[in-house]
């Protein structure tokens, strides 16, 4: 199976999930990360803001901005280019690229990615092997390689767990995938 199988049949168990379930499991995931150490010593987070069926990352944000921690997200630029920003309040949104919600980069300020202490990074499937597949802009195989060593971490739902995702040399394994069910690390 290659990429554009794995991406579909990921995709069709994501959208089969209710309302109900996405919100219930959403809620699971952000309780899981909130109790990670990795977010407990990160002071500047790249996170994304949910789209589509995506996990709802909203009660994590909330809970980390009441921690005194800050948030950037993506803002998505041409040629596949992604940077991160920090919006000065959740109203300073606006839609970018593919419809995304990003933060308007005239009510914001830029993060260079080695400020960034960890990244949140979203995925359509994942395997085992943390080994992740996006939607296939690549926006996050350009950004993350300008990261310095961080702990990448992808929220995801169960239903989006393949056997095996196929990885390319450029792919990046992350160090853990937070489900509803459970936390999947590296094996050391």
């Amino acid at each position: 199976m290659g990429k554009a199988e794995e991406r579909a049949l990921a995709l069709a168990a994501r959208r089969g999930l209710s309302p109900a379930a996405r919100q219930a499991a959403s809620e699971a995931i952000c309780r899981r990360l909130l109790t990670m150490p990795e977010l407990g010593e990160a002071g500047l987070i790249l996170s994304y803001l949910a789209a589509w069926d995506e996990a709802d990352l909203a009660p994590l944000h909330r809970a980390l901005r009441a921690q005194g921690k800050l948030l950037a997200f993506p803002v998505s630029g041409p040629a596949g280019r992604m940077e991160a920003w920090i919006p000065t309040g959740p109203e300073q949104l606006r839609r970018g690229a593919f419809g995304l919600r990003e933060p308007d980069p005239a009510l914001a300020r830029p993060a260079r990615p080695e400020e960034l202490d960890l990244v949140l990074v979203p995925c359509v499937a994942f395997d085992a092997g943390l080994r992740r597949l996006g939607h296939g802009a690549g926006y996050y195989d350009r950004y993350l390689p300008r990261c310095r060593e961080i702990p990448l971490l992808v929220p995801a739902f169960e239903v989006q767990r393949l056997p095996r995702v196929t990885a390319e040399a450029h792919d990046r394994t992350v160090d853990a995938v937070i489900t509803e069910r459970g936390i999947y690390r590296k094996k050391n």
